[in-house]
């Protein structure tokens, strides 16, 4: 058994790693066991001793951002956890380019758009979490994705070994995908290319995307947002009212009775719980329209494995 205490010595400070530290404390879900290691690097040179280390020792490595779009297993996650919105947050405007590293926060991204009189990321100024994990998973909103402004992507290889740099063609976006959800890499920054606006626009644009947000999703409760990707020819949320699974339950897992593409957590509900409100979605679905709707969620941990 793997001596953390000692294995990160010398390479992170001890409030940077915590031990047996419950996920529920770390997602936006408030869902998930203990994490072996959980650590928050805030220099890329941290991040790349600490890959480097668990590459030479056999130590499996998940990495989340701001725990936005995650599902993580009761019986939590073996290994390290590497949590990157510690990491220390830059932001730069040239022109039309923003580049924005670290642990630098989608909305603070759009914000800064903003006031650089740039247009193209308004839509982005509700999603939590962070911009590298907007750019990990292409996040969208309001007719528009990642994929849509995102120029470089800057990457370290999962071994810490090599620094990279991504052009837009090698990045491969899909719906809800791109190849770091394939190969490893872990991102470590981004550069966007907007367009000049007129700020009064851009402004009045991200709050109608902020009122929107607030008066269509449930904000008020814990969720890691969109939980379904659409069918080609479907829309996910009608199936889900027509079937009559609007508030559908198991224990503390609902779906949602202001949006039906989300799950929410009202209070005290598992990961096995909202696992299970989605099979459920999912095979209802499947059973009426004979469509396969896949889930738009990482699943990460013990026991639980990811499905499209």
């Amino acid at each position: 058994m793997t001596d953390y205490a000692k294995f990160f010595d010398g390479i992170l400070n001890e409030r940077q790693v915590k031990l047996n530290e419950p996920m529920s404390r770390h997602t936006t879900y408030g869902i998930g066991g203990p994490a072996d290691a959980f650590v928050m690097p805030t220099t890329e040179d941290e991040l790349i001793a600490v890959l480097k280390k668990a590459h030479e020792e056999g130590i499996p490595v998940t990495v989340i951002g701001g725990g936005s779009n995650c599902l993580v297993s009761d019986l939590g996650i073996r290994g390290i956890t590497i949590c990157m919105n510690r990491m220390q947050q830059n932001m730069t405007c040239e022109g039309t380019w923003i580049t924005a590293t670290g642990g630098t926060g989608t909305g603070t991204v759009s914000r800064f758009a903003e006031k650089n009189s740039l247009r193209g990321f308004e839509w982005a100024v509700g999603i939590p979490g962070t911009v590298i994990g907007a750019a990990f998973m292409n996040a969208n909103g309001y007719g528009s994705q990642m994929k849509n402004v995102v120029e470089e992507v800057y990457a370290v290889s999962r071994d810490g070994l090599l620094k990279k740099t991504y052009g837009w063609d090698d990045l491969h976006y899909g719906d809800s995908d791109s190849i770091f959800m394939h190969n490893g890499d872990i991102i470590t920054g981004i550069k966007i290319h907007l367009a000049p606006g007129n700020p009064d626009e851009i402004k009045r644009n991200m709050t109608e995307h902020q009122i929107s947000r607030r008066t269509k999703q449930p904000l008020e409760k814990r969720s890691a947002g969109t939980m379904y990707l659409r069918p080609p020819g479907y829309h996910v949320g009608p199936m889900i009212k027509d079937l009559g699974l609007i508030g559908f339950s198991i224990g503390d897992a609902q779906v949602s009775t202001k949006h039906p593409d989300f799950v929410v957590n009202n209070g005290k509900a598992t990961c096995q719980q909202i696992l299970d409100v989605l099979h459920e979605v999912q095979k209802r679905i499947q059973d009426q329209y004979g469509v396969h709707v896949p889930m738009d969620v990482r699943i990460l941990g013990e026991g639980v494995f990811q499905e499209r």
